[in-house]
């Protein structure tokens, strides 16, 4: 995972926006899962939904705590999908970098 091209939030100039990567390498040969499921595309379905808070469970847990319905990871603001792209980094190895634009960190409460 990394952090790239920070810039000022607009609403609030303390706090800054960024690029999220995450990188997920693989070997070729493990790739293949069953029911024709890709393993790194599994990975990414995976982060997506912890960014996005779409699980059911984090929804449950929220709505008992709270008003809102969507539980974010501490600290941080919104997220928006910029994309995935494939990487070979040589014969056996290649990888997947899923990247978001996280908008407004703010402070923890």
């Amino acid at each position: 995972m990394t952090f790239d091209n920070f810039s000022s939030n607009r609403s609030d100039p303390k706090f800054m926006d960024c690029t999220m990567n995450f990188d997920i390498i693989c070997y070729d040969d493990e790739w293949d899962l069953e029911n024709f499921q890709v393993r790194p595309i599994v990975i990414a379905g995976y982060i997506d939904g912890i960014l996005n808070s779409i699980s059911n469970d984090n929804k449950i847990a929220w709505q008992n705590r709270g008003t809102n319905s969507n539980v974010k990871l501490s600290g941080m603001g919104e997220y928006y999908f910029l994309g995935l792209n494939l990487v070979v980094l040589n014969e056996d190895i290649s990888m997947y970098t899923l990247s978001y634009r996280a908008v407004h960190f703010t402070e923890d409460k």
